[in-house]
């Protein structure tokens, strides 16, 4: 009955988790809440991922990531990209991905992304290729990197201390180096010679028109105020336009000149020009009501609002963003960040119609319109990831040398074995922290709390696998398919299952629950466990074929312009050749007895 019960809680974190039934932290709060209900756990167990060693690592490998953003030196490095590469953009795009993968072995690899996707998409614009061809490159080279190193990617620790729990011992800092330079070389080759073919070129390289990439023709247009109008001597506040006819004004040109300040409180004369946005049945009301004149859509482009006090552009939403699951309504967006939201691209798919009811998602972009000073300030707040290279982000503060110094040397003092890569991460934050290289605000915020809560919720359901002897039954499940091909074969079967699960459900998640299942598995088989946890671990972070699976995947949809089949086109290939390699050389590197 306990089997029974436990099955029941993880189809549940299974379903929710593909589904998104609700977010992934949630989902694992759930779970731990169904174990303690029926019994599955003790209130020890309950509480024991919230002191996992991995979870504390992870936390602090966050907040050191921060202070390595805040240094400038990964954002200068990066821009200097197409210094180097001169008039080559093949060598512009191979030194960007070489320099994610490398980054991203040393630095949490969705900050080194998060960086990267500017540089990218400035790139992109200097060489007139579209986004679509280069976002998802740089996301495979940003997980393949993470591969390179312990600290590279949170699954690795995750699977380390859970390697230590069952009597495997911690991997070492560079333990993975050698297969992670294999996949990484496997999967920069593949990279290269496939993603002009098979990536799709989903619009207009950058530089065309943000109103047109998210179509707003409908959405966005210019009526002119006749004489005749009741709007004139009217202002935007005394018509309520805004809660009237759901409309947003977001200019008045008055000949040549742009009315973007208090516009709300100017008074209206004839021939004033409006651009609104709105839904198109509200655009024909409004019009209709006031007599107004439509003016043709197909000169209205973004220089038509930006100018030098305003500027159109997009801004994606952080994974840790206090903003999600609030509307830009229920917000007061444009009181409290002093900006328009004129659209949202979600899984692609520009969102043009009831814009400000909508419930706001982590990785949404969304197009924002407002004063040029409100807009950049905007690529400063913890709540979103910029896309776009501002010159401010390249300057260095005083301190920026710090950071630079402390993250080489937690990873050598771990290397060494003079610290554990907890000790040392500890000793990195606080060094950060004393030394005022980062704020303590700063430090929360920088923090995916739903990562962590995930992973510290998640850990009971692993050691609940092993209590009711679950583990026990998958595992002899999976010996029982491989059997007839030997121990080998039973190691390919483990990382096979924990690749297609990843894709599923979240990196961390599928790591925890199959590291109980590998561990029964080489007991059963009376071999080292180790390469059967580095096996976890590479198919953990081997998610290439949909957006949910791995967090890089997803901040590059909006952006990228992908679709779901996109991840698949161009990911089966890659999951099969590294599947191939980690068959043929884990148990080489780490043999099975």
């Amino acid at each position: 009955m306990e089997i029974v019960l436990l099955v029941a809680v993880l189809l549940f974190a299974l379903a929710a988790f593909t589904l998104e039934w609700m977010p992934v932290d949630q989902v694992a709060l759930v779970a731990l809440g169904l174990l303690i209900l029926f019994g599955l756990i003790s209130g020890e167990e309950a509480i024991q991922g919230f002191s996992n060693p991995a979870v504390i690592t992870v936390l602090m490998m966050f907040i050191l990531s921060e202070g390595l953003v805040q240094s400038g030196t990964v954002a200068r490095l990066g821009h200097r990209i197409a210094h180097f590469a001169g008039h080559s953009p093949g060598r512009a795009w191979g030194l960007l991905l070489f320099f994610a993968a490398v980054v991203s072995g040393f630095l949490n690899n969705t900050a080194a992304v998060a960086i990267l996707i500017p540089v990218a998409l400035q790139l992109s614009k200097h060489y007139q290729i579209s986004p679509s061809k280069v976002l998802l490159p740089l996301s495979y080279a940003a997980i393949l990197g993470g591969t390179l190193t312990l600290i590279g990617t949170s699954t690795n620790l995750l699977v380390s201390a859970l390697s230590a729990d069952h009597g495997a011992g911690a991997i070492s800092m560079f333990e993975l180096t050698p297969l992670g330079i294999v996949f990484l070389a496997a999967g920069g080759l593949y990279v290269v010679l496939t993603a002009k073919g098979l990536l799709p070129a989903r619009e207009r390289p950058p530089g065309a028109s943000l109103t047109r990439k998210y179509e707003l023709g409908g959405f966005l247009t210019e009526m002119q105020i006749p004489e005749s109008s009741r709007l004139v001597g009217r202002t935007v506040v005394s018509e309520q336009i805004s809660t009237r006819f759901r409309l947003n004004v977001l200019e008045i040109l008055r000949g040549r000149r742009k009315i973007a300040v208090d516009l709300r409180n100017t008074p209206l004369a004839p021939g004033d020009v409006l651009i609104v946005r709105g839904a198109p049945a509200d655009l024909v009301s409004f019009r209709n009501h006031f007599g107004l004149l439509m003016l043709t859509d197909t000169k209205l482009q973004d220089s038509t609002l930006a100018d030098a006090q305003n500027i159109l552009a997009e801004i994606q939403i952080a994974p840790n963003s206090g903003l999600a699951g609030s509307s830009v309504e229920e917000l007061g967006f444009r009181k409290r960040f002093g900006a328009f939201v004129l659209a949202i691209n979600r899984t692609g798919e520009a969102i043009r119609d009831k814009v400000a009811s909508i419930p706001i998602k982590p990785w949404d972009t969304l197009l924002v319109f407002g004063p040029r000073t409100r807009i950049e300030a905007l690529h400063d707040h913890a709540d979103f990831l910029p896309l776009t290279e501002l010159d401010l982000h390249l300057t260095r503060p005083r301190r920026w040398w710090i950071p630079v110094a402390v993250v080489p040397l937690v990873v050598i003092l771990a290397a060494l074995g003079f610290l554990t890569i907890l000790e040392a991460s500890i000793l990195g934050v606080v060094s950060l922290l004393l030394t005022r290289s980062l704020t303590l605000q700063r430090a929360y915020q920088a923090v995916d709390w739903s990562v962590i809560f995930m992973i510290a919720a998640m850990i009971p359901l692993g050691t609940a696998m092993e209590n009711t002897g679950l583990a026990t039954l998958l595992s002899d499940g999976i010996v029982f398919l491989g059997h007839a091909w030997g121990a080998i074969a039973i190691l390919s079967l483990v990382y096979l299952v924990t690749s297609v699960l990843t894709e599923l459900i979240s990196n961390n998640a599928a790591a925890i629950l199959m590291v109980p299942i590998a561990a029964e598995v080489a007991q059963g088989l009376g071999a080292d466990p180790k390469a059967f946890f580095v096996a976890v671990a590479f198919a953990g972070s081997a998610s290439f074929l949909t957006p949910m699976g791995y967090q890089t995947n997803a901040m590059v949809y909006g952006p990228g312009r992908y679709l779901f089949r996109d991840y698949l086109a161009f990911g089966w290939p890659l999951k099969i050749v590294l599947w191939g390699l980690a068959s043929w050389l884990i148990p080489v590197i780490w043999p099975l007895s």
